[in-house]
């Protein structure tokens, strides 16, 4: 929906294409979802980095402290160009390490470990659908930016492409009754490497600490960045101010944090969804 209707606008990125549909109002209720999107993804984020080391790792300190800390040293990084540097650099040691992990993970691999894909039934994949579909928000932020190419419809086919090698990896090296049973964070996070040799393990939770590390940083800053769009403005502050914010959040009950926060992402890409077909047919209207 988002891609066509950037073609029928013939619009660059989709806070043009909603100016041009809604006008001025358009260009801020697009820029204010994604902003919302994004600080959900941060507290989501913040939330899982610091429950790994607190109960997946065992790391000692409370869940507020931890936070402090890493909060603290995205402080550095959040202005100029420091985080895109770093994502930047760290892009082919990342990878790398996923690549160690995948192979580690396929090396266990079973078909059976599908089984049951129903699981009790049409109504067990429909629960699945709704907690997974709201994370398919993410694959609409590269058309919040003008495109750097005339062709926009690839632009989601790799993340979109890499996701569904890592969730099928999962699945099958992990069988479904560990996946299904599991309940508190810490343990779905450390079972995800749990059954890798000692050493694989060890590269996998450096995997997790770094990704989770560097998308905390880069959902606060686009979240920034989303906030004030419109209005071409750039505040050095605002950042800072939004991490400490997510990191103030650790001190919540992380349990009904972390299930309110699942309630408001089977949303995220809904609100959009609706967005951008309402969006289309007034364009459509307007044309005729």
């Amino acid at each position: 929906l988002a891609c066509l209707g950037l073609r029928i606008t013939k619009a660059a990125s989709l806070p043009e294409g909603e100016r041009l549909a809604l006008g001025k109002a358009g260009a801020w209720l697009v820029c204010a979802l994604a902003a919302v999107a994004l600080a959900v993804d941060a507290l989501s984020t913040i939330t899982a980095l610091i429950t790994l080391f607190t109960e997946g790792i065992g790391t000692q300190g409370t869940q507020w402290t931890l936070a402090l800390a890493a909060a603290g040293l995205l402080l550095f990084a959040l202005n100029g160009e420091a985080l895109a540097r770093g994502v930047y650099f760290l892009r082919v040691p990342v990878l790398a390490l996923l690549a160690a992990v995948l192979l580690g993970l396929v090396s266990g691999a079973r078909l059976d470990h599908l089984f049951p894909v129903l699981g009790d039934g049409s109504s067990s994949l429909w629960a699945a659908f709704q907690a997974g579909a709201g994370a398919g928000w993410v694959f609409l932020l590269p058309l919040l930016q003008a495109p750097t190419k005339e062709s926009r419809w690839h632009e989601p086919l790799p993340p979109v492409g890499l996701c569904i090698v890592v969730m099928l990896c999962l699945n099958l090296a992990l069988p479904h009754e560990l996946l299904s049973n599991q309940s508190a964070l810490g343990d779905c996070l450390v079972l995800t490497v749990a059954h890798l040799p000692a050493f694989v393990r060890l590269l996998a939770l450096c995997l997790w600490m770094a990704a989770l590390f560097l998308a905390l940083g880069s959902s606060v800053s686009l979240c920034a960045g989303q906030l004030l769009a419109p209005t071409g403005r750039r505040v050095m502050w605002l950042p800072g101010v939004l991490v400490l914010a997510a990191a103030a959040t650790q001190l919540l009950d992380i349990r009904e944090l972390w299930t309110q926060l699942g309630a408001l992402e089977r949303w995220l890409l809904a609100v959009p969804g609706v967005g951008a077909g309402v969006s289309l047919l007034l364009c459509w209207r307007k044309r005729k």
